[in-house]
């Protein structure tokens, strides 16, 4: 039916619904190539600022933003160059080549904490998405090679009989035996030693630093309690410090669950602040979780924002008009035309191009002296001399041209308007006087 009426075979609507739909997903895809690493989940029961787990450090952010500090995580190198405290969570298996160039390349933009890993986590089957148990804090004996390009450090179990402490990953053969493990390993605490270190938080029992400042030639006064009342002469003025959290759960998700853990967290960032930015950053870029700068990226934030919604807006305008035209849509002229007509107009578009416009005067002379001998009922033998004496009987024109004249003119006529013209008048003169 639709072919029969010559209309579209498709409603208007649901065209521009596909449209709609297409053009929709194209930019989800633009959005989705630019953000990267950005789209990836956060919370993969990990030891970070974005992880929910026993583990994670999300409760912290919480805590922050409740108590009016601006939260912020980093994916990319660009979001951790803040002046902002930044928070980094690496993990055991991170590049200490690559942390300590991100530590030293913020020595005098802002302050940094380092939390050590401490706990060896897995997924257990029957968990919500995002959580771990917790298998040993063994991993926080090898946590100083993390800082082996920063600072020289040591770290210890306490809290722990030392036969735990030497075979933390055996495995319990039995549940009772397994939850005996898990009570212990809760009892265990972290503390750090180094050359360069200044305990900033003491372990109460043995003394040693479970947080502490690298001496790196700062003046820190609120990390460190010999620290003189105004900054010496050998003092580096604008350096921010560098601050190791070696115990992971004064910070995590576990710790902060005690009200006085938590209050103890907030008092270490504010100490660590030493004159930083309004806010904290958390880094993921050591967890696996950063995405690269590039130019889809860069389209979606602003300044650049607002050019990619003015092309949107364009582009739907553009729709809008392409959907809703004003009147009916022009059909198209035909390239060639049909019979005596398409003859004509072929052949005179072949002696225009041809230049030989001239070469038709004297033909169509010819043919109007013809017809007007027919017309007059002349004999078809009569010479074209004598057809031209009896024609000059016919009388003149309107504008009182007699055939001698028009057809003179017609014939010295050279260029394409003066044969146009003398065509018309010998015409005119043929129609008036014979039909």
């Amino acid at each position: 039916m639709a072919s029969e009426t010559g209309g579209s075979p498709f409603a208007r609507g649901t065209v521009l619904l596909m449209v709609a739909i297409g053009f929709a997903a194209f930019l989800a895809l633009l959005y989705a190539i630019g953000a990267g690493g950005a789209l990836r989940k956060g919370n993969n029961g990990q030891a970070h600022g974005a992880s929910a787990s026993i583990v994670g450090y999300s409760a912290l952010g919480r805590l922050l933003e409740n108590t009016g500090t601006p939260v912020r995580y980093g994916r990319s190198p660009v979001a951790v160059q803040q002046q902002d405290l930044l928070i980094i969570t690496p993990e055991i298996s991170a590049d200490p080549t690559e942390l300590a160039a991100l530590v030293n390349q913020r020595a005098f933009i802002g302050p940094t904490i380092i939390i050590l890993p401490k706990w060896q986590v897995s997924p257990l089957d029957g968990l919500k998405s995002g959580w771990v148990q917790l298998d040993s804090p063994w991993v926080a004996m090898q946590s100083p090679q993390i800082l082996s390009q920063l600072v020289t450090a040591r770290t210890r179990l306490e809290g722990v009989s030392p036969q735990f402490s030497q075979f933390p990953l055996v495995q319990a053969e039995t549940p009772e035996q397994k939850t005996a493990m898990l009570k212990q390993a809760l009892k265990a605490r972290v503390t750090i030693t180094g050359d360069k270190l200044k305990t900033v938080l003491a372990d109460p029992a043995s003394g040693a630093a479970r947080v502490a400042v690298i001496d790196d030639g700062g003046w820190y006064p609120s990390l460190d309690a010999d620290a003189s009342a105004e900054p010496g002469s050998g003092v580096q003025q604008g350096r921010y410090p560098v601050v190791i959290v070696a115990d992971a759960d004064l910070m995590n998700n576990m710790g902060l669950a005690n009200r006085k853990t938590a209050a103890q967290a907030l008092q270490i960032v504010d100490a660590a602040w030493s004159g930083g930015g309004e806010g904290v950053v958390f880094d993921l870029t050591q967890n696996g979780l950063g995405a690269s700068e590039n130019l889809l990226s860069v389209a979606f934030r602003p300044p650049f924002v607002g050019a990619v919604a003015s092309l949107v807006l364009a582009a739907i305008a553009f729709a809008w008009m392409a959907f809703f035209r004003f009147g009916p849509p022009l059909s198209d002229e035909r390239p060639f035309g049909f019979g005596k007509t398409a003859l004509v107009r072929g052949s005179a578009a072949l002696v225009r191009r041809l230049g030989r416009d001239h070469l038709v005067a004297n033909a169509y002379a010819d043919l109007l002296r013809d017809r007007a001998a027919r017309a007059l009922g002349l004999p078809p033998s009569l010479p074209p001399d004598q057809v031209d004496a009896r024609l000059a009987l016919v009388p003149a024109d309107g504008e009182g041209r007699s055939y001698e004249q028009l057809l003179n003119d017609m014939r010295s006529a050279r260029d394409r308007p003066a044969i146009a013209a003398a065509a018309r008048a010998l015409y005119g003169w043929k129609k008036d006087r014979m039909g």
